[in-house]
């Protein structure tokens, strides 16, 4: 917030303020009431909560530990084939070895290939399309059905070699397997059509050899089998997918809860803060839409500008002012202008903000949300030229989340009204901080701002508010 450290802090070169006359002083408990009964809540941004992505994701997860084991199960098909082949059970060079091979050097070489696609899907916490799944379902169930096909064709023993174990094998267990998709209707399918693969084998041994024709219902029941299995396995994947959606519901709710709880207590601590700088009671809210604002524009250069990120800052950006807690009354509600022992005293904040933000990320451990908190509350007064304050840091070396909350910031202090100061035009505080690019603020923030400047400026109108006498800037 630009209060007594916008106006009498500013270092040489930055936008100044006129200084407050000397009346006012902190504002009484009533004022501190009122406004932490208002729009605290309203306005508070929290982090979207998907139950559908993250069941998705848990369903994608299921979807790679079972493509690790059909890669396990190719993996004993082959070494059983090469066993025989060295036992003499398959003849060195018979087509049924080499096509056998083939498809299943095929099938390896995929179903590796979507493996490490999914694992790296699900550390990346985003969804492959799910075309690719529909396709891996068809490719499983049509390399099953293939090997039963070359064994029916090429085999030496002749086409009942498809229709006996192990071969019989092959389809119910890439039927069962596909119970860990957690999608009962590709499982159902999968039954289905490999029923309906084996029931035509079936029908082409019995019409090609002669078999008696007490053999061809043993054939069909086969079929009927693993149809049965295909359902069975589609109601057990209907009831799995119902127990694990259940779980991530609650999970979902229960961290909705915290993070709500978190962001609420963040948040009111922010407001007691800027409440003891006398600022207006919408700052908070209108620097985080600003903040949302500039990081959707920056977006579009910054790959890592996600949605979450954006939540993100959003919260984060009302911790700017914490330190402000540990700033004196005398000097901080100070009605004139400050000395410059009490300018030094201002420009502490930043320093006292972080080391409270340091202390709990220490005692705490990592998080997301207090980093950048952190980042924002020790940097947002440094300058893109270095000459800002407390660590004179410059241009990159500067966080960026503090970088777009000091134009955010800035633009919020010029364009509010104060008991001795009328707020500037949209226009005004445009062409202010369109200057300060590559001196106070970083270039590509000053762009985006001005590329979402008329958004900024329906934000300013819609969350204006009048100061009052206890308000000062």
């Amino acid at each position: 917030m630009l209060a007594r450290a916008r106006s009498d802090a500013l270092i040489p070169g930055s936008v100044a303020l006129p200084s407050p006359p000397r009346n006012g002083g902190c504002p009484s408990i009533d004022v501190l009431r009122a406004g932490a009964a208002g729009s605290i809540l309203c306005a508070m941004p929290t982090p979207p909560q998907s139950v559908s992505s993250s069941f998705e994701l848990r369903v994608q997860q299921s979807e790679q530990a079972r493509v690790g084991l059909f890669i396990g199960v190719l993996l004993a098909l082959a070494a059983l084939i090469m066993l025989r082949r060295v036992t003499g059970g398959v003849v060195m060079h018979s087509p049924v070895y080499w096509w056998t091979l083939g498809l299943l050097g095929a099938g390896l070489l995929y179903e590796s290939w979507m493996f490490f696609a999914a694992k790296r899907a699900n550390i990346a916490g985003r969804l492959i399309e799910d075309f690719r799944w529909r396709f891996n379902a068809a490719f499983e169930l049509g390399l099953a059905i293939g090997l039963l096909v070359i064994l029916h064709l090429l085999s030496p023993q002749g086409p009942v070699t498809a229709l006996s174990a192990p071969a019989l094998l092959v389809l119910p267990l890439v039927v069962l397997l596909s119970v860990l998709r957690l999608r009962p209707a590709f499982t159902l399918w999968t039954g289905v059509l490999g029923a309906a693969a084996h029931a035509v084998l079936a029908g082409r041994t019995y019409i090609i050899t002669d078999a008696d024709p007490s053999t061809l219902p043993v054939l069909m029941s086969y079929a009927v089998l693993l149809a049965l299995i295909g359902v069975a396995g589609a109601l057990v994947a209907k009831r799995v997918r119902g127990y694990v959606e259940a779980a991530v519901r609650e999970e979902s709710e229960r961290r909705r809860v915290q993070v709500l709880a978190r962001n609420t207590l963040i948040f009111g601590l922010a407001k007691l803060a800027e409440y003891r700088d006398t600022d207006t009671g919408a700052h908070l809210e209108r620097i985080s839409v600003y903040c949302g604002l500039l990081a959707r524009e920056m977006s579009r250069d910054y790959p890592f500008i996600d949605d979450d990120w954006t939540q993100t800052l959003r919260v984060a950006s009302s911790m700017h002012d914490i330190g402000k807690v540990g700033i004196p009354d005398a000097v901080l509600c100070k009605p004139g202008r400050l000395t410059d022992e009490e300018r030094g005293v201002i420009q502490r904040h930043p320093g006292l903000g972080h080391q409270v933000l340091a202390e709990i990320l220490d005692r705490n451990g990592g998080d997301a949300l207090l980093e950048m908190s952190d980042q924002i509350a020790a940097c947002h007064h440094e300058r893109w030229d270095g000459a800002g304050y407390p660590a004179k840091l410059a241009a990159e070396a500067i966080p960026l989340p503090a970088r777009i909350v000091a134009v955010a910031d800035v633009y919020d202090a010029l364009t509010s009204a104060r008991v001795y100061k009328a707020a500037m035009t949209h226009a005004q505080a445009s062409k202010i901080i369109s200057e300060g690019a590559g001196a106070q603020f970083d270039p590509s923030v000053v762009a985006a701002f001005l590329a979402a400047s008329a958004a900024f400026d329906e934000a300013r109108k819609t969350m204006a508010d009048q100061p009052t006498d206890h308000q000062r800037g």
